[in-house]
């Protein structure tokens, strides 16, 4: 991803975006606002939204204490539900938001997406298909460490996944 990995202190917990972008930090912000509707509150779920190679959008709802997948959707853009919508109003925000992100790589991975809880959006540059094998223990083991977009809820569904400080003992 063209070594754009640093943390920013201004989201404590999440590693940001080193140079803000205007435009996708606005994508985001619509993504999580649309997908704020289909996360119960109190529910501990967080979402995955993910494009694949055939220009097919996957909605994945995990479960935040076991990481258990609760329901999964896919759908092409003529499958779309409508988009006044929860659904369809998410189908379209995540749609635009994953063309402009498949922009940050040279070449786009053949499935990539973000996770968001309904306050943000994250993303891991290096595993970039959050429906990928292992990709949530990936996350939460630090070894393929988040990007945000726009930081995560720190106490919210994704709070195992935030980065933890190091720490040694003496």
């Amino acid at each position: 991803m063209q070594g754009e990995v640093e943390m920013n202190e201004a989201a404590p917990g999440w590693a940001m975006m080193p140079r803000p972008n205007r435009r996708l930090t606005a994508l985001a912000r619509e993504t999580a606002r649309c997908a704020l509707p289909l996360l119960p509150e109190g529910a501990g779920l967080f979402m995955g939204l993910e494009a694949d190679a055939a220009g097919a959008l996957r909605l994945i709802w995990w479960r935040s204490d076991d990481f258990t997948v609760v329901a999964e959707i896919s759908a092409t853009p003529e499958g779309f539900c409508p988009a006044d919508t929860d659904e369809g109003a998410l189908q379209e925000a995540a749609t635009e938001l994953l063309d402009y992100l498949a922009g940050r790589w040279p070449a786009p991975p053949a499935g990539y997406g973000v996770i968001t809880d309904g306050t943000g959006i994250a993303f891991a540059p290096d595993h970039p298909a959050p429906s990928a094998s292992g990709w949530l223990v990936r996350q939460a083991t630090g070894t393929a460490p988040l990007l945000a977009i726009v930081a995560l809820d720190p106490s919210g569904p994704c709070a195992l996944l935030a980065p933890r400080p190091q720490r040694s003992f003496h």
